[in-house]
């Protein structure tokens, strides 16, 4: 009777491949977004490090005033070729799976929402200016961006909150998939005038664990107060939660986490929760490799962001690659 032998590298094959899944299935998917302040757009999108863009504009809202928002820091509506580039990076950028987010609010700009009148005369001038819905006047045209991100740091987040509901109203008669993102402070889940309401609407917040709130920072080797804060902020009600740091280190004392402390302390206990999205870096303009030493989707490794093993491991390297074993990805060279 003839015995049966299996092939080796079929075997090879399997056995990786066990051990990729395996790594996977304990690893939770996560993206990298940023901000983007103004730089351009297109070299941002072509950098590969991420998935998720929050481009800021400079928002006029409040007290009577037309709702505004200039674009100057990215555009010159007004010249000859008015924003015919910016907008065709916008489309290229969406074109190859990133999502383009208009972000209002912020540091800077004269804007305020006073009431609910506001927020549904904001959402409207939203809508039909940048999103699904129709003016003679959209300054980018055809452009239609992917969601709101809508970031706080001045008035009553109920107002904010209806601004996010009256949105929902509308993407629901468009039948597309709109995002709706809130990016508070760390400290907004308290009784204050600041927090932060749990409405339900938006598909993802992220929480800011920087700046001049030392409650929650990282600081000086200390994580007591960012896992405090991590801990409550992980049962709010959002489909997924992201944590919002800074790409480089700025003035003392600001929150920033190195890159390696984040990949080694931070990363694996994130990836514990269900809620966990991913990180959201401010901003681009100094990210100078931040993004690309804990994104996943760019180092390649077996940590990808995927449940798949023909996403993470698709052929074997055999039992020598350069001296060590693992898988060629589609993502690049994955050694075990």
């Amino acid at each position: 009777m003839p015995s049966f032998q299996f092939p080796i590298h079929l075997l090879t094959f399997l056995y990786f491949s066990l051990i990729a899944v395996s790594t996977a299935a304990s690893r939770r998917s996560f993206e990298v977004g940023v901000y983007s302040t103004r730089n351009a757009l297109i070299d941002v999108c072509n950098s590969g490090n991420y998935q998720i863009i929050n481009v800021v504009f400079t928002v006029s809202l409040g007290n009577a005033q037309t709702p505004e928002i200039n674009l100057i820091d990215h555009c010159n509506s007004t010249a000859v070729d008015g924003c015919t580039k910016f907008s065709q990076e916008i489309k290229a950028c969406q074109a190859s799976g990133i999502k383009i987010m208009l972000s209002v609010g912020g540091g800077s700009g004269k804007y305020n929402l006073n009431n609910f009148t506001e927020a549904t005369n904001f959402s409207t001038y939203l809508w039909n200016n940048f999103l699904g819905g129709q003016s003679n006047s959209r300054p980018l045209n055809d452009v239609v961006f992917d969601g709101v991100d809508i970031t706080n740091e001045r008035s009553s987040w109920d107002n904010w909150s209806k601004l996010g509901e009256e949105l929902g109203k509308l993407y629901e008669k468009q039948g597309k998939k709109f995002y709706l993102s809130a990016a508070p402070q760390c400290s907004s889940l308290d009784s204050s005038s600041q927090s932060i309401p749990q409405p339900g609407i938006f598909d993802y917040i992220s929480v800011q664990f920087f700046g001049d709130n030392l409650v929650c920072q990282y600081l000086n080797g200390r994580f007591e107060g960012f896992w405090k804060f991590w801990n409550v902020w992980k049962t709010f009600s959002a489909d997924k939660v992201f944590v919002q740091m800074l790409a480089g280190p700025m003035a003392e004392d600001m929150g920033y986490i190195p890159p390696d402390v984040f990949r080694s302390e931070v990363l694996p206990e994130l990836q514990r929760s269900s809620k966990f999205g991913g990180v959201i870096l401010w901003s681009e303009d100094i990210d100078k490799g931040y993004s690309s030493k804990i994104n996943p989707k760019v180092c390649g490794s077996v940590e990808a962001a995927s449940e798949s093993a023909n996403e993470i491991a698709e052929f074997p390297m055999g039992n020598n690659y350069v001296g060590q074993r693992g898988f060629r990805s589609c993502r690049g060279s994955c050694v075990l």
